[in-house]
């Protein structure tokens, strides 16, 4: 036997009297276990009916336009919006609009600390201006970068962040900013970090400490912001008079993998003095390699990264390290989307920001000058 069982269902009385729009209680049979099944939910028709309009009306209540809805009619799809408890599907705004309220984001792997806290920074960005965020991991691979990049076009997204340099296939005109990694083409815009003089900056911090045996680690890319990061190296290994040859180690960006090829060159009877690493968790791998070897860090072996990410700043081994501002590259990636994309500013525009030499402890500094953010923190651009 079956039994029956009220739920709350949305009903409206008289013919024009939308003023008397009203919750009323209905039935609906169940099985015999008391289960009931979920409310369907409601539609654009459904609100439409409710409000006794069409579902052409109440798309141009939702999305303001194109055409003008009467205050009247208005405040009917207003009010049925709020009595069926009607929640706008995501992608409605790519079918009036033009585009959707998506954000693409393509990075190599959120599972490195970088990209992970970039990442979230575009994300909460992106939240604060009414966006919501798409986030596809390339793992560096080329083919992989362009396939997502074409599965979120399809949803046409505001815009697609791009992290490492893929470009979009062909016909596919789904705006694009370029972060942390420079543009391929003149024609794109892009927010970078001023790679070349923050890794200067910091190989200059350990040649004031006396050491001059200074390797560099760096991972297994020669382009993007790898570029920047080793050839500041140079610079300044060069302006002390010091050679570069042979002190150029490439690993994996897997912990793992890297921490394999950095052992044999702590191992050797010709270890440097000083590891600058181009990336905090490749510094990171660096001193854990070491304390394993059992080397005092930087009693034995001075090491010093760049980016700034959390554990670099605020974990139990202040690293010293470059600290880039990620925050202010999001928020200065929507507008650069907006202002080239949708305010007519013009193609091409570059954003270059500096970051900041932070002293932790790895580098010999005293432990008292480590605070994540030295007294005068000295900007990346001499």
């Amino acid at each position: 036997m079956r039994k029956a069982i009220t739920s709350p269902a949305v009903t409206w009385t008289g013919p024009g009297t939308f003023g008397r729009l009203r919750k009323v209680t209905g039935s609906r049979s169940v099985g015999s276990k008391g289960t009931s099944r979920p409310a369907r939910k409601p539609t654009l028709l459904d609100v439409g009916r409710l409000a006794g309009t069409s579902t052409a009306v109440v798309s141009y209540v939702l999305n303001g336009g194109p055409r003008p809805v009467s205050a009247k009619t208005r405040t009917k799809v207003e009010e049925a919006i709020q009595m069926l408890g009607y929640r706008r599907n995501p992608l409605a705004g790519a079918l009036s609009g033009g585009r959707s309220n998506l954000i693409g984001l393509l990075v190599p792997d959120t599972a490195n600390a970088f990209f992970g806290e970039l990442s979230r920074h575009i994300e909460t960005e992106g939240r604060s201006r009414g966006l919501l965020t798409l986030l596809g991991n390339t793992g560096y691979l080329t083919a992989l970068g362009q396939e997502y990049g074409e599965a979120f076009s399809e949803l046409r997204p505001r815009g697609i962040f791009v992290t490492t340099g893929e470009e979009p296939a062909p016909g596919d005109e789904t705006p694009r900013v370029y972060v942390q990694w420079a543009a391929p083409d003149a024609a794109s815009p892009s927010v970078t970090f001023n790679d070349f003089q923050g890794a200067r900056l910091v190989v200059e911090h350990l040649l004031r400490h006396g050491y001059e045996d200074i390797v560099c680690v760096a991972g297994e890319l020669e382009g993007g912001p790898a570029a920047g990061r080793e050839g500041g190296w140079r610079r300044a290994m060069e302006g002390a008079g010091l050679s570069t040859d042979g002190r150029l180690v490439r690993v994996s960006f897997d912990r793992l993998e890297a921490e394999a090829a950095i052992r044999p060159v702590l191992e050797s009877a010709r270890r440097p003095r000083a590891i600058y690493a181009t990336t905090d968790e490749q510094a990171f791998v660096t001193i854990r390699t070491a304390m394993s070897l059992g080397l005092d860090v930087p009693g034995d072996l001075a090491v010093v990264g760049f980016d700034g990410i959390r554990e670099a700043r605020l974990g139990s081994i202040p690293l010293t390290t470059v600290s880039l501002p990620l925050e202010e590259l999001a928020a200065r990636a929507f507008d650069v989307l907006e202002e080239t994309f949708y305010e007519g500013g013009g193609p091409g525009r570059s954003v270059v920001l500096d970051g900041t030499l932070s002293i932790g402890v790895t580098c010999g500094c005293e432990p008292a000058a480590a605070d994540g953010t030295p007294p005068a923190a000295a900007p990346a651009s001499l």
